[in-house]
């Protein structure tokens, strides 16, 4: 077509829209021409463009004036998208689309907005601007989007539209509208977005949503709904789309201005799945949102940073992601801004240095080296800034500052070279403790503990590691503790164990007020085997140490203080307290020192356990401690020419307390003469010579008050006495010869002296000193006399040797009087004490034995008599000291403590052990062990005592054996045989060598197996100890014979079973022994006695698990390395027990024991476990003694060759004989081997590794319920306890890590397809209460925690949870059922709160939590589990859960949900119908949720089916459920029910619901009805009138009455309805006709008169019956409407109808209970009132007459007011009276109602009317002469209006007015009733009419003047009425 014919085309179409003058007509030409003409504009040519141009705007200016067109919104969209042009045209589609949306319907809106999605990312961003502003348009306008408007769209098959929808949404989330001001200039820009992005969004401030808030929540709301949809966004989409979901949402959620908007966008993002937070385009979107854009050259497109409430939670990523902990620096300018930025938040800062802390500790260490420098900067300005702020320091500021220095210390940990040798940073952080508070402390602890590592005194220079050791030492005077122990952490680690200024430190925190600090303290002195046995190099220099602590020591006895004074009272240290430190270290030293040496040297092989004593403060108490201590001090002397540089200064700070007072404390004094004490004894002599020159010091000491003190200074002066003899008299030196006979004699005269003196209080102390150093200076002289081998004049010390005579006769003397009553107890103790010190040598002189003897007789009747428990041991002291010297003695000996020994109460059993001590020292002597310990001479003892004395009393030890044997172990008194036990075990412990045990050895066993049986446990335990040590001392035929004879014992004696064959001889002998020497005349073992208690009561099988244990490794020699390894009594653990260990026999026990390792394990694990304590103890003891402690679980495993020792797992390489012994164990008939097996199966699999339980977990989940449900409480308990370890361990395997690890799944999902199972099929369906409840925990805790293991046990989890809800509810709940009533509580409130604890229970939050992890294969599962349990489901909980599970399912997964939706609401439709009402409203909701997912066919049959149960149970509440669930359709897709209108169940049905009975069962009727409404609006009446009427046509004839009256409020509401929608007809047509002469309104009407009327008028015909009144009011009320509309009608019979209700209602209301008859009056009322009828007539006297039955029923009221009846008396008229007198009332009120709408009223009629209304209100009751008074009035304004007496004179008036007028004046006098008042002056208002109709006519009288005169006084009456409204009216009347 040429450029001229087109021209012409468009001249034509500016002419047609020129002419267009009406909408229609404009509206056609838009719909046919607009796209055409603009598609056209793309091909014209340029002579026609302007004129298309110009024509548009011609459009446009129409379109302005009709805004009512609508343009063609699909197919602009589609010219607009469907070619790429630019420029004008399209610039012209875009602008009309966007005014096509503006006035669109919603399904234009709908399907353009996927076109609007799909356009925007192809149209250059010119055009975004309008295209934006249409999508948006299109959204808000819209009702929110249903599931399948968002499936149309699409979005999962096209990523791009996602994107573009999910960006703008985030980017609209960020804005917020913009108020209009001319004077601001630029509008501001929303914080996340740019200028050009702002533009966009808002079409450059033009769209609505820029400046009104309504608008912009809304289309937020929208976009939330669509954003957050899993239907518009399934999970099979890129997780890049799912990404930017989450941001936008996130944004959403934070929305400041509309909290719907941020509740609805929180609830989104809990229901999204989460996202990966190492995904790199989700970090780099995050880093973008927080930071902004980056530069450009357009200002206006950098973004803005998002606000400081999206920053936080964006943080909340951040802080979570590895990926940004790896991105610097985005992460450093993260967290600047975060800290630094001006509109950051506390908030913001604290979570800003929580992720820079997160960035510091997990970034990769090149990067974390690089940003080292930017973290401390911010780092410290963070801490600057906030210390700068001067508001008051707030918790946010606390936990701010707190961050920070734990980041530092972080970053100090990973970047070591940072800090090496740079102190700064750490003394800022030690000084931090004083500023800052204590909130903060902890935080800036616990920094300086991550940056511990980073300092390493062997990597550090010098100088900075005596600045470190400065630093520390100045922390340790803080007064805050943190400071302190921090500093004491770093000396510790910082520094090794060598280091002796660090150990200084140590030294100085066991002073310390803090039991933490002393404790770590503690263990950075302590010195660990490993370093002893491994890295001894580590150990300090022992000489180096010498010299510090001098020095340091020297401090202390010069006293000036270790620590500055201001220091102390703070720190609590105190130079006595760091005095005892140092000395205990530096003797620790020196231990471990030795035990190394010891080991290079000779190849010393030793356990940890047997170095504890390194540590210790003890006295040594072994040959190895005390050769390592020699060893240790040869090597301080080391050359003679050293011994004063390093023997004699450590010499010098132990001796320092002797010369200090300040260091006088008994403590400390006791120590430090220990360890003087140990170097004069182990050191060289050279010592004890260098220390006699400080004797003075030691008599000083005499006066202490501490005896131990006294002891061990007596101790001291005997070496030094000794030594220094023995040095003098080998040495020849004549003048000391002087010395001693006079200095010495002298030192010991005045020790005599106070010796003698008169006991007096204040020289207590001093004389029990002078005694108890008296008689050790005496030993250690007599010893040295004894080495020199020379008598005293020999040498030339006669004098001397006079003054040691006198002394031991004052000894003697002294001891003497001990024995008596009169010498105080203390002086007495020491006497003896010093008696037996000079006894040990033998008395000197020519009586030696008869001083001997008189000693021991002065011993043994301390003994014997009732002496203090200290003076006993004093005395016992001193008897063995006496045999020690003089071995002769030792039968006397044995007799006087064999007697004594019955005198022993329980309560002294330590007396036994000391007693066996006695007995042990005295006999065996020096091959005894304790008195070799307890030597304390530099010199050998055999060079004291020489051969005859040195050795063993072997007639006293026979003595003793044969007292064991025949006297003490077969006595009836268990002392003695306690005793028998003891003394056996301490000899032979202490004796181990000792040859004349030899012959006693077999006899001794028989006894301790003896004594195994006995009721004592003391007893029994002592006795396996002996017989352990017994075992080992024989040969290898006498060990033989012992372990037949002791298994024979407890296997009965005589069974061959328990001999070995070739030994028969030998254990008769055995056996005879025993006869001959134990047996006597008794059995040997009682059977009812055998491993009984002391009180004969519980029995105890320690020693027979033994045996079985033995027998079980064929091996019964065993049992002694059994015995000796097990004890437990805690008498064993006291301080004498304590000293028999075990320790000599372990290695022996393991020897032996290893070839049986392999099938002892097992067993021995088991019987740790024993159900008895004493077994129990006895296995672990066992167990750790061959095995070492902690070997039942670590990482190393030893060769299979080698016994296995501490260290190596052996329950992990047994682990298959242990399980297997456990596990049969567990099914043993015996309750003690159940329990056993119980908890030995509990420790092994705690902890264990899952790949090793898996093959047995099934037989372990089996045997544990099965113990679980034992018969045997203990065992129950026993299985409760493993099934409780086996759940946790259970847990924790299959708990899924944050780091994927195939090995681990593997190993989770073998656990879980186990145990889910077997809980599910077996667990939870136990009959045993307790396994139920259990397996029902132990479900839970799996479905919490193992996530996406449980995927395939989703249906059987859900299923069984669901039922368990009944099977697990409170049987008191189930009692409360059945007997509510009698509780006071409604069956409703029940249910509610068993429903309420249903949803709250732990098995439906297990459901929801399990819903998550379901897939589409297991929901097609799950589906026919719940529909049984809907079906036939036992229970209100479990149907409750279901019902719960389907709405959760609903909610959460809809996509799964949705093919199964009518499966599921067809099995929950059979359910409706059930009795729970609670129930019932869930099942309605849990339809509701689904009604989406329905297809049309299903909605209809599931509304039939409600309609079906609304009827079926009409006569029960559960018709109720059909409107819940029609309420729930309501809410949940009101556009099902709009698809619906007409059909079963719906308009009719739900109307008819509507007005039924029950209100609860209403109101979800009248919710479906409004979207009904709201749906169909008009066209409901129009459209669906007769199917309105359907339902309760159906009914109002019917026999049920409570239908017929729903029906007839039905009929009722549906005339409403019609007169309403008439009325709205009737306005704004456009042809501006009305419903007179139009067919559409009457159409309905007479609809309604056609099908309603007929049925009502038969239904008020009849009989009465309760309720018809409503059919009354419905017929009126269609009547009403229907005459109204059709009283025009020619060829309707309205009229004839109304007069036949009219007659129905005149009948009614002379018939019938009074109620029934006032209701129809009132029927009447309304018809006379929305109707014109003339029936006065017809009516009148039937009204009338009613009321002339008030004088009937003898109604009246006095003059007060009230009612008076004549027959008051009458109950049943009394209670009918109100009613009579309102059915009155009523009744003239229709009669004044009548006489208003009368046009033809006659005479008499008037005139009987006013008579009977005069006599009503001059009688009545107030509300009878109200309606009176108001009915006269009436009356006299119609008779008026009617002329009456116009034409006539004042006779001719059919009314008497004198009687009105005296009635009304009798109504003014009223002063009670205002109504009454104001009736009576309408009254008078209408009398004076009258009168004024009568006075105007020419034939007035004088009685029209009487008339007149008598109103006047009336009217004065009323003019003087109180209240001012009625005085006011009756002014006007003048």
């Amino acid at each position: 077509m040429t450029d001229s014919a087109d021209i012409e085309l468009i001249e034509s179409l500016r002419l047609r829209f020129a002419l267009a003058s009406s909408t229609e007509q404009l509206q056609k030409l838009v719909t046919g021409l607009l796209v055409p003409l603009l598609d056209k504009f793309d091909i014209a040519g340029a002579a026609v463009r302007p004129k298309i141009i110009g024509l548009l705007g011609q459009i446009n200016k129409k379109l302005k004036g009709h805004p009512e067109v609508i343009l063609p919104t699909i197919s602009l969209l589609d010219s607009a998208f469907g070619k790429n042009e630019s420029g004008f045209a399209q610039g012209f589609r875009l602008m009309y689309i966007l005014m096509a949306l503006e006035h669109a319907a919603e399904s234009d809106l709908i399907a353009a907005i996927p076109l609007l999605l799909g356009g925007i990312h192809t149209r250059p961003a010119s055009q975004h601007a309008n295209l934006v502003a249409s999508l948006f348009t299109a959204l808000w306008r819209c009702s929110l989007l249903s599931e399948d408007h968002m499936r149309e769209f699409k979005l999962a098959n096209d990523s791009q539209k996602a994107e573009v929808l999910v960006t703008l949404a985030r980017d609209l989330f960020l804005f917020k509208t913009i108020v209009a001001n001319a004077d601001s200039g630029a509008p501001p820009v929303a914080m996340g977005l740019c200028a050009d992005r702002q533009k966009t969004l808002t079409n450059d401030l033009k769209a609505p949503w820029a400046s009104d808030s309504s608008v912009l929540q809304k289309l937020k709301l929208q976009l939330v709904h669509v954003v957050g949809s899993g239907v518009a966004f399934p999970t099979e989409m890129q997780p890049q789309i799912h990404e930017q979901r989450m941001l936008a949402l996130l944004c959403a959620s934070c929305d400041a201005y509309f909290q719907e908007v941020a509740d609805r966008g929180k609830d989104a993002l809990k229901r999204m799945r989460p996202v990966d937070l190492e995904s790199p385009t989700l970090v780099r979107a995050i880093f973008v949102m927080f930071l902004g854009g980056t530069q450009s050259e357009n200002i206006n497109d950098i973004r803005l940073p998002v606000t400081a409430a999206v920053r936080l939670k964006l943080l909340g990523y951040l802080g979570r992601s590895l990926l940004a902990a790896g991105s610097y620096p985005q992460w450093a300018r993260v967290v600047s801004e975060s800290l630094f930025s001006v509109g950051s938040t506390a908030k913001l800062r604290q979570h800003g240095m929580s992720f820079l802390l997160w960035a510091i500790s997990k970034a990769p260490t090149d990067q974390i080296i690089q940003a080292s420098s930017t973290s401390l900067d911010l780092i410290q300005r963070s801490l600057s800034e906030s210390a700068s702020s001067s508001a008051a320091t707030s918790l946010s500021d606390d936990i701010l500052r707190g961050s920070a220095y734990l980041a530092l210390g972080t970053l100090a940990r990973r970047v070591p070279a940072f800090t090496q040798n740079n102190l700064e940073h750490l003394q800022e952080m030690f000084e931090a403790f004083a500023t800052e508070t204590t909130g903060v402390r902890l935080s800036i602890q616990e920094g300086l503990l991550a940056m511990l590592p980073a300092y390493d005194s062997r990597k550090m220079t010098e100088m900075i590691r005596e600045q470190l050791l400065m630093l520390l030492q100045k922390q340790l005077e803080s007064t805050i503790y943190q400071a302190r122990y921090c500093a004491l952490r770093y000396a510790i680690s910082a520094f090794p164990f060598s280091e002796i200024n660090a150990r200084w430190l140590c030294i100085l925190g066991l002073a310390d007020t803090r039991p933490e600090i002393q404790q770590l303290a503690r263990s950075g002195l302590a010195i660990q085997p490993s370093t002893i046995l491994d890295h001894s190099s580590n150990l300090p220099d022992l000489r180096e140490v010498i010299v510090f602590i001098r020095q340091k020591a020297g401090r202390i006895v010069d006293g000036s203080s270790i620590l500055s004074s201001s220091a102390k009272p703070q720190a609590g240290a105190t130079s006595l307290q760091v005095y005892g430190s140092m000395l205990d270290f530096f003797r620790s030293l020196l231990l471990a020192r030795g035990v190394a040496a010891i080991k290079e040297k000779d190849g010393l092989v030793v356990d940890d356990s047997d170095l504890e004593f390194v540590n210790g403060c003890s006295a040594l108490a072994s040959e190895l401690q005390r050769k390592s201590m020699r060893v240790s001090l040869a090597y301080l002397g080391g050359q003679s020419d050293t011994l004063d540089s390093f023997v004699l200064p450590w010499l010098e700070v132990a001796g320092a307390g002797l010369s200090d007072a300040q260091l006088s404390n008994p403590e400390i004094l006791s120590k430090s003469l220990m360890y003087v004490l140990e170097v004069l004894s182990l050191g060289p002599r050279e010592a004890a010579l260098l220390f006699f020159d400080k004797r003075e010091l030691l008599f000083m000491r005499l006066a202490s008050h501490s005896f131990e003190v006294q002891l061990l200074v007596a101790q001291v002066q005997s070496v030094v006495y000794a030594v220094k003899l023995l040095a003098d008299m080998q040495s020849g030196d004549g003048a000391s010869l002087s010395f001693w006979n006079h200095s010495v004699a002298g030192e010991l005269d005045k020790l005599i002296a106070n010796a003698q003196d008169p006991t007096q209080p204040k020289l207590l102390d001093s004389k029990q000193g002078s005694i108890v150093m008296l008689g050790h200076i005496l030993y250690g002289l007599w010893a040295a006399q004894m080495v020199l081998g020379k008598s005293w004049a020999e040498l030339g010390l006669a004098p001397l040797s006079s003054t040691l005579m006198d002394a031991q006769c004052v000894i003697i003397d002294g001891v003497a009087a001990a024995a008596s009553s009169t010498t105080h107890l203390t002086i007495a103790v020491a006497w003896c004490i010093a008696a037996g010190e000079v006894s040990k040598t033998g008395y000197a002189g020519d009586a030696q034995q008869n001083l001997a003897a008189q000693t021991m007789a002065i011993g043994t009747s301390m003994l014997k008599g009732d002496s203090t428990p200290r003076v006993y041991d004093a005395a016992l002291t001193l008897v063995s000291d006496i045999v020690l010297g003089n071995p002769d003695m030792g039968v006397d000996l044995v007799d006087t403590l064999a007697t004594a020994v019955g005198s022993v109460t329980k309560k002294q059993l330590d007396m036994h052990f000391k007693t066996g001590e006695a007995l042990a020292s005295a006999l065996g002597r020096f091959s005894c062990t304790l008195v070799t310990m307890n030597w304390v001479f530099p010199f050998e003892p055999e060079a004291v005592y020489g051969d005859r004395k040195f050795g063993a009393c072997v007639s006293g030890i026979d003595e003793l054996l044969k007292t064991i044997t025949t006297k003490l172990a077969k006595s009836s008194n268990v002392q003695e045989r306690q005793a028998a036990a003891i003394w056996t075990l301490t000899l032979v412990q202490s004796c181990p060598g000792l040859d004349a045990l030899d012959s006693w050895l077999a006899r001794l066993h028989a006894c301790m197996s003896m004594l195994l049986s006995d009721r004592s446990e003391l007893t029994q335990e002592v006795a396996s100890r002996a017989l352990g040590l017994i075992y080992n001392m024989g040969d290898a035929s006498l060990r033989e014979d012992m372990v037949y004879s002791l298994i024979s014992l407890f296997g009965g004696g005589t069974n061959g079973s328990s001999r070995r064959p070739g030994v028969d001889g030998a254990v008769g002998n055995v056996q005879q022994a025993l006869q001959r020497h134990i047996q006597s005349n008794e059995p040997l073992l009682e059977q009812e006695s055998l491993g009984q208690t002391p009180d004969g009561h519980s029995v105890n099988t320690t020693y027979k698990s033994i045996m079985s244990l033995a027998s079980d490794m064929q091996n019964p020699s065993l049992v002694y390395q059994f015995m000796q390894l097990a004890t437990h009594t805690a008498m064993w653990n006291s301080r004498c027990g304590a000293a028999y260990g075990v320790a000599n026999i372990i290695e022996q026990a393991r020897g032996a024991i290893q070839p049986y390792m392999e099938t002892m394990i097992p067993k021995l694990y088991r019987y740790t476990f024993d159900s008895s304590p004493q077994t129990q103890t006895a296995m672990k003891s066992i167990w750790n003694a061959l095995l070492g402690p902690g070997s039942s679980r670590t990482t190393t495993t030893a060769p299979e060759d080698e016994l296995p020792t501490n260290g190596a797992n052996v329950v992990e390489r047994h682990w298959d004989a242990i399980l297997e012994e456990c596990l049969t164990s567990m099914g043993q008939r015996e309750w003690k081997t159940r329990e056993s097996g119980c908890n030995a199966l509990a420790g092994a699999v705690s902890g264990a590794d899952p790949e090793l339980v898996v093959p047995y977990l099934d037989r372990i989940w089996k045997m544990s319920f099965r113990v679980m449900d034992d018969i045997k409480s203990s065992v129950r308990e026993s299985g409760l306890k493993m099934c409780q370890s086996l759940a946790t361990a259970t847990v924790t395997w299959c708990t899924p890590q944050s780091t994927p690890s195939t090995s681990r799944d593997k190993q989770a999902q073998a656990v879980i397809d186990v145990v889910v199972p077997f809980l599910v099929d077996k667990g939870v369906v136990s009959d045993a209460e307790d396994v139920r409840n259990f397996s029902m925990g132990l479900l839970l805790k799996l479905c919490k925690a193992s996530g996406r293991y449980l995927e395939p046990f989703v249906p059987t989890i859900t299923e069984k949870l669901i039922e368990s809800l009944s099977d697990m509810e409170s049987q008191a709940a189930n009692y409360m059922t059945f007997h509510a009533g009698g509780s006071g509580i409604s069956q409703d409130q029940l249910e509610s709160l068993r429903l309420g604890a249903v949803k709250s229970s732990p098995m439906m939050q297990g459901v929801e939590t399990i819903l998550e992890y379901l897939t589409p294969s297991t929901m097609e599962a799950l589906v026919p589990r719940l529909q049984n349990i809907i079906r036939h489901g036992l229970g209100l909980p479990a149907r409750a859960g279901c019902a719960r599970t389907v709405v959760v399912l609903c909610v959460k997964n809809t996509e799964l949900v949705r093919p199964f939706a009518s499966a599921l609401v067809k099995a929950i439709s059979g359910s409706l119908a059930e009795n729970s009402a609670l129930q019932r409203q869930a099942w309605a909701a849990a339809i509701g949720y689904m009604a989406p997912m329905l297809s049309p066919a299903m909605v209809r049959n599931l509304l039939k089916h409600l309609e079906k149960i609304y009827f079926d149970k009409y006569e029960s509440d559960i018709r109720g459920v059909s409107g819940q669930v029609l309420e729930q359709l309501a809410q949940k897709c009101p556009e099902r029910l709009c698809e619906n209108p007409s059909g079963p169940g719906t308009t009719s049905f739900v109307l008819f619901g509507c007005w039924d009975s029950s209100e609860v069962v209403a109101n979800g009727f009248q919710s479906a009805w409004q979207e009904y409404i709201l749906g169909l609006g008009g066209a409901l009446i129009e459209e669906q009138l007769s199917e309105l009427l359907r339902q309760p046509l159906e009914h109002i004839s019917g026999e049920n009455w409570p239908r017929r009256i729903q029906s007839a409020k039905v009929l009722a509401e549906i005339a409403r309805m019609v007169e309403r929608n008439a009325r709205m007809g009737n306005v704004g047509r456009p042809d501006g006709s009305t419903s007179s002469d139009s067919n559409l309104i009457p159409f309905s009407v007479k609809t309604l008169a056609q099908m309603a009327l007929p049925e009502l008028v038969k239904a008020s015909q009849g009989r009465r019956w309760p309720g018809k009144e409503y059919v009354l009011g419905a017929l009126v009320d269609v009547c009403a409407v229907c005459g109204r509309a059709l009283a025009a009608d020619a060829d309707s019979d309205m009229q004839t109808l109304s007069v036949t209700v009219c007659d129905i209602l005149l009948r009614e209301m002379q018939h019938g209970e009074i109620s029934y008859r006032r209701e129809a009056i009132k029927h009447y009322c309304t018809l006379v009132e929305r109707m014109e009828l003339d029936v006065y007539s017809k009516v009148s006297g039937t009204l009338l007459e009613m009321v002339e039955q008030m004088n009937a029923a003898g109604l009246r009221q006095n003059a007060s007011g009230n009612t008076m009846d004549i027959d008051d008396d009458d109950d049943d008229v009394a209670m009918k009276r109100p009613q009579q007198l309102m059915l009155i009332s009523t009744a003239i009120r229709a009669l004044q109602l009548t006489l208003a709408k009368s046009h033809s009223l006659k005479s008499d009629e008037a005139a009987k009317t006013a008579d009977v209304l005069r006599c009503a209100a001059q009688t009545g009751v107030w509300n009878v002469r109200v309606a009176s008074l108001e009915c006269l009035a009436e009356l006299l304004e119609r008779c008026v209006s009617m002329e009456f007496g116009n034409s006539t004179n004042g006779q001719a008036f059919p009314i008497d007015i004198a009687p009105i007028l005296d009635v009304v004046r009798l109504s003014a006098a009223e002063g009670k009733y205002v109504s009454v008042r104001t009736a009576a002056l309408k009254t008078l208002g209408a009398t004076l009419s009258v009168i004024r109709a009568a006075s105007s006519s020419n034939n007035a009288d004088a009685r029209v003047a009487q008339w007149d005169l008598e109103a006047g006084d009336v009217r004065e009456l009323f003019l003087k009425d109180p209240v001012p409204s009625i005085s006011d009216r009756a002014k006007e009347l003048c």
